[in-house]
């Protein structure tokens, strides 16, 4: 065997090639990983800012109750469902195609007409992104937002 076998420093010098860049790689996956767990949390925080700055805004609403009590729960089940659509489609599924299911505030209250554009999207995050977009500027038309707009603004950039 020993006329097979490389010489040891070769052995040496590959041990530790091979250890270097198995180093290598794994840092590099848990700086990845690191990242887009950061990412995922300033999301949620943006999220949870947006909405509840808008509930906020609600204060000092000159619409009646019952139009702001609409639009806040309305909001909190969009925002809602936008949240577990954006994590759904994070995680994988496995061969059944079963994955973890997300609870959702309120999903049955939300009308059937929403439920149903929602279902039939392709791009549901993005409708819903965009049916919050809508809910919204339909209360500052509806008074139910009456903040400055420099103020109400904030939200939309959020």
């Amino acid at each position: 065997l020993r006329p097979w076998a490389p010489e040891d420093v070769v052995f040496n010098v590959f041990v530790t090639f091979g250890s270097l860049l198995v180093t290598f790689r794994t840092g590099h996956a848990l700086s990845r990983y690191t990242d887009a767990a950061s990412y995922m949390y300033k999301l949620n925080a943006c999220w949870f800012d947006s909405a509840s700055t808008l509930i906020a805004f609600c204060r000092n609403s000159e619409a009646p109750c019952d139009l702001v009590t609409d639009f806040e729960h309305t909001m909190i089940r969009l925002m809602s469902v936008l949240s577990a659509l954006c994590l759904d489609g994070l995680q994988q599924r496995d061969l059944a195609g079963v994955a973890h299911r997300f609870e959702v505030l309120g999903a049955d209250e939300l009308d059937g007409y929403t439920q149903a554009i929602i279902f039939e999207s392709d791009s549901k995050v993005e409708c819903v992104f965009q049916m919050i977009q809508q809910v919204v500027v339909d209360a500052i038309s509806s008074r139910v937002l009456s903040i400055p707009p420099p103020i109400l603004s904030r939200s939309f950039q959020e």
